[in-house]
């Protein structure tokens, strides 16, 4: 995630500087004004949801059953 915040960062530096208009703050987050504990929270949600659904569409799969 900070790997991608810094390439994100990297490229709209680059742009700036061909258009010659300064850089962001560097405390600036990507959602704005959310607080940055909030967002592996709800990345751990959408990822354990996503493996939910995967193991009961295998679960189904492996039953013979027909998908949702």
């Amino acid at each position: 995630m900070a790997r991608d915040r810094r390439d994100i960062a990297d490229r709209e530096d680059a742009a700036r500087t061909a258009d010659s208009v300064p850089a962001p703050p560097a405390d600036k987050t990507l959602a704005g004004n959310r607080q940055s504990a909030q967002h592996p929270e709800h990345l751990l949600a959408f990822v354990r949801a996503l493996a939910r659904d995967a193991a009961r569409a295998d679960h189904a799969a492996e039953r013979g059953a027909p998908d949702d």
